[in-house]
């Protein structure tokens, strides 16, 4: 049974009929094919014809040993089209040679077709030199908390306790195959095989990367910091002292694969009053919390990290640009922006400690502008408002 996700049918639906190519993108197994799946039946609801639907996935047998080529795909889309308007959809593009070429003949001359494409995260560092002007990105991340409540038949209504269901949330995190799955080893049975099929064959085997054992413990590190400040040096001398010769050079490659995977994101640090981007120093969040709980050695070491990472996805999935405040000596968890909106957050377990609550809102009030500042906690309190700083529950923000 198909799990709707309104928010990326949202933007096929406004993209439908753009000159431009949609590429659809996102870690492996977020739900990429699916999300197509959901388009052709909107499609087909709305008295699109089944003949004018062309459906080619080129990880299927039956096509993996036949269509080698451009010119074979070329081929193949032109002999599937029906008369008038068609809708083309094509998965896995990247098992093919010359993608780029056969995308970009379709596009040329194909006047009444409507391209979309999925692949895996292998071909997304080219399609930006290789297709520029001629296609729209939609990334597709894990199930947000509000997807993970409906994919479970669960009401998402703000203000209802969601205390376990969050837990368990943050524990084995919004893969939908994790999610549909009820028993909870082979929850994460699944979320370590993405994981592991994530850096063995999406960086290592796509870079052809040497080392395996030190991808392995530099990917574990930067897991196991999420949120913290960290640099390619740092990383390097902490792997050199345990044993893992390495070069700084090699690991900033590596987790430059790491990000192409979509595995990690970056947050780089941005200064609030010089209004400029710092250069050194960044953080990474993990795309999904299961993959975090595999890889912390005790799912409760530093609560506030966790869910520091579960705003930073948050954020990026609605579509705000993400960095790290530094106003002076103290820092700010995330400068959030998008168009010319701007949103100061701080995020933290809870402001009962007097020095936690001074650290916190200090933070914020010390930003003279005038964009929105809000404190998320895991707090139920009736106030709501510091001096000007808003004060939110975490899980009623996430289900806003």
């Amino acid at each position: 049974m198909l799990r709707d996700r309104p928010q990326y049918l949202e933007k096929l639906r406004k993209l439908r009929g753009s000159p431009f190519i949609k590429v659809i993108t996102g870690v492996r197994r977020c739900g990429k094919s699916t999300l197509l799946d959901l388009y052709e039946r909107r499609l087909l609801s709305e008295h699109v014809g089944k003949e004018n639907i062309v459906r080619i996935n080129l990880d299927s047998r039956e096509h993996r040993t036949t269509v080698k080529d451009a010119d074979g795909l070329y081929d193949l889309v032109k002999g599937k089209l029906g008369p008038g308007k068609n809708y083309v959809m094509i998965d896995e593009i990247q098992n093919i040679n010359d993608w780029e070429g056969a995308l970009i003949s379709m596009f040329t001359d194909m006047k009444d077709v409507d391209l979309y494409v999925t692949g895996s995260n292998s071909v997304i560092p080219d399609i930006g030199v290789k297709l520029v002007g001629r296609f729209v990105e939609i990334h597709v991340l894990p199930l947000s908390f509000r997807e993970f409540l409906e994919f479970k038949g669960i009401d998402a209504a703000v203000g209802r306790d969601m205390q376990t269901e969050f837990e368990e949330y943050l524990r084995f995190g919004g893969f939908p195959a994790v999610v549909l799955t009820e028993h909870p080893e082979l929850k994460t049975t699944i979320a370590d095989g993405i994981y592991r099929t994530i850096l063995n064959l999406d960086v290592g085997v796509k870079h052809d990367v040497k080392d395996r054992a030190l991808l392995r413990s530099l990917a574990e590190y930067l897991i196991d910091n999420a949120g913290n400040i960290v640099s390619a040096k740092s990383i390097s001398d902490y792997l050199s002292a345990n044993g893992r010769r390495n070069s700084h050079t090699t690991v900033d490659n590596y987790i430059g694969m790491m990000t192409d995977a979509f595995l990690l994101y970056k947050a780089k640090r941005y200064d609030v009053n010089g209004k400029a981007v710092l250069k050194t120093l960044d953080k990474y969040y993990v795309v999904d919390p299961g993959i975090r709980t595999l890889v912390m050695s005790t799912w409760s070491d530093d609560y506030g990290r966790i869910l520091e990472n579960a705003v930073c996805m948050e954020l990026i999935r609605r579509g705000y640009g993400v960095s790290v405040g530094r106003v002076g000596k103290a820092e700010v968890d995330f400068v959030a922006t998008k168009n010319r909106e701007r949103i100061y957050y701080q995020v933290t377990q809870s402001l009962s400690d007097g020095r936690t609550k001074e650290r916190e809102i200090g933070a914020l009030l010390s930003i003279r502008d005038g964009y929105g500042k809000v404190v998320l906690s895991m707090d139920r309190t009736t106030i709501d408002d510091y001096s000007g700083v808003k004060n939110v529950n975490i899980i009623d923000w996430l289900l806003e």
